[in-house]
């Protein structure tokens, strides 16, 4: 297997989900810029990566805001300067909170929004004008949700932000394929990260509503499970795979999602 380009962007790159996959690139290739927005998360992330892989590839950390225009453009001028034009870009920053819809706060949907879906906006753009200048190919990979499709309980926010980030990812695929850059979704279901277990979701009546979903046997993956999907669609195996959606949640979407409201009691009772 050998990947579309030795230079990649992971965002949200200092732990979890973006931590593996950059992790799994690394091992796979590339080089990789870690965006985040917590400056000890990623230098120490990076540090750990350059130590593991001893020089074969390299990790730089990079401390930004995905939702700031200037931090993206910085991004890439670094990862140019670094290993050249990045030919990966691994949209995986995302944040929620939890409210019912009648409930949840205009300042929270906003910065779902926000982070979920208009900094995979800003990167993608960003990344794209590069490659097109320089008439070189890519590999965009846009980390969703199985909430894109499966809607639940106290994260409306969440669901919009996912669905709306699997279709600009076709609208994505479908300009830049003309240029040879590919844009594809990976949509985890439940995946034990360091933020999902402080959320509760790894435990009680979450994991045992998972478990009774999963057909694969356990209420959730790794981050390790992602990573190898995207390394995936990064590489010349998935040459002709684009605007497509994989699922990686051990069959958690045929099953379909519990209320996470209820699960973790802040469903309110009605008003007679």
């Amino acid at each position: 297997m050998k990947l579309v380009s030795s230079s990649a962007i992971v965002t949200g790159a200092g732990q979890g989900i973006g931590l593996g996959i950059a992790a799994r690139l690394m091992q796979d290739g590339a080089n990789v810029l870690l965006f985040g927005r917590t400056k000890e998360k990623v230098e120490t992330a990076a540090a750990e990566l350059n130590r593991v892989m001893e020089g074969r590839t390299r990790a730089v950390a990079f401390t930004g805001d995905v939702v700031r225009s200037e931090d993206v453009a910085r991004a890439v001028e670094v990862a140019t300067r670094e290993f050249g034009i990045p030919g990966i870009l691994v949209n995986n920053a995302g944040t929620a909170t939890l409210a019912p819809l009648i409930d949840m706060p205009e300042a929270d949907f906003d910065m779902v929004m926000d982070i979920n879906l208009k900094g995979p906006f800003l990167f993608t753009q960003a990344v794209a004008k590069a490659l097109v200048a320089a008439k070189l190919p890519g590999s965009i990979v846009n980390i969703t949700s199985i909430n894109q499709m499966c809607a639940t309980d106290g994260l409306g926010h969440y669901c919009a932000s996912k669905a709306g980030l699997a279709n600009l990812s076709k609208v994505a695929a479908s300009e830049l394929g003309r240029y040879g850059i590919r844009v594809n979704v990976v949509a985890p279901g439940a995946i034990r990260t360091p933020l999902a277990e402080m959320a509760g979701l790894m435990q009680g009546t979450m994991l045992q509503e998972f478990i009774a979903r999963t057909p694969l046997g356990k209420g959730h993956g790794e981050p390790e499970d992602v990573a190898k999907v995207v390394s995936f669609l990064c590489s010349d195996l998935a040459s002709w795979v684009t605007g497509d959606t994989l699922i990686v949640d051990g069959g958690n979407h045929i099953r379909g999602l519990h209320s996470y409201a209820d699960s973790l009691g802040i469903t309110k009772p009605a008003q007679g």
